[in-house]
C-alpha cells in the first residue's frame, strides 16, 4: 500500500476517533516548557477528588484520561473510558470495533507517543458532550511515524453519572 495512502488513512482515523492531546491549560511559559518536555501531571481519579470542577472540566479530564491511556497502552482504562459498541472507521472504509481498536494500541500497531490539545471548546447538553480542539499527535500508526496536527471532534455520553467516549450521537 502506498505510504501516502497509509498516512491519509491514519489522519482520517485519528480525526474520526477524536484523538487529541494531553489537556493542560497554560498560563505561562514555564508550563509550556514542561509540556514540550513531555511533562506528565500527577494521576488522580475524578471520582475520588475533592476538587469542585465544572462539567466541562470533568469532560476534558475524562478525555485526557483516555488519551493518556492510549499512550500508556492501558487496556483496562481504555475499556472503561470508551463506551461499549463504539466503532472506529478508517478512510479505506475499514471499520474496527472497540476491541479491535484497543488491540491495535496494545499490540503497538497504533503506537501513540505524545499528544497535545490546543484551544479546546466543550459543549454540554444534558448527558451529551462535544469537545472540539486543535490536536497535534505524535505516533507510529501502522508503520508510519510522524506528528500530525489536525482539528478534531470528540463525543462523550454521560451514563450513570460517568462520561464515556463514544461515536457521534
Amino acid at each position: 500500500m502506498n505510504k501516502g495512502i497509509i498516512i491519509c488513512l491514519i489522519i482520517l482515523v485519528l480525526a474520526i476517533i477524536g484523538v487529541g492531546g494531553y489537556f493542560m491549560l497554560f498560563n505561562n511559559k514555564k508550563s509550556e516548557e514542561k509540556m514540550n518536555n513531555n511533562y506528565q501531571e500527577e494521576e488522580f481519579s475524578m471520582e475520588n477528588s475533592n476538587v469542585d470542577m465544572s462539567g466541562k472540566e470533568i469532560v476534558l479530564n475524562r478525555y485526557k484520561e483516555m488519551q493518556q491511556a492510549m499512550c500508556d497502552k492501558d487496556e483496562k482504562t481504555l475499556n472503561e473510558v470508551i463506551k461499549d459498541g463504539t466503532t472506529f472507521t478508517h478512510m479505506s472504509g475499514k471499520t474496527q470495533t472497540k476491541e479491535e481498536y484497543i488491540s491495535d494500541i496494545i499490540n503497538k500497531r497504533l503506537d501513540y507517543q505524545s499528544y497535545k490539545i490546543e484551544h479546546p471548546e466543550v459543549t454540554i447538553d444534558r448527558n451529551k458532550a462535544i469537545i472540539k480542539a486543535r490536536v497535534s499527535l505524535t505516533a507510529n500508526a501502522y508503520g508510519a511515524q510522524g506528528t500530525w496536527p489536525f482539528d478534531t471532534t470528540a463525543y462523550f455520553e454521560k451514563i450513570d453519572g460517568k462520561w464515556y467516549y463514544t461515536n457521534q450521537f
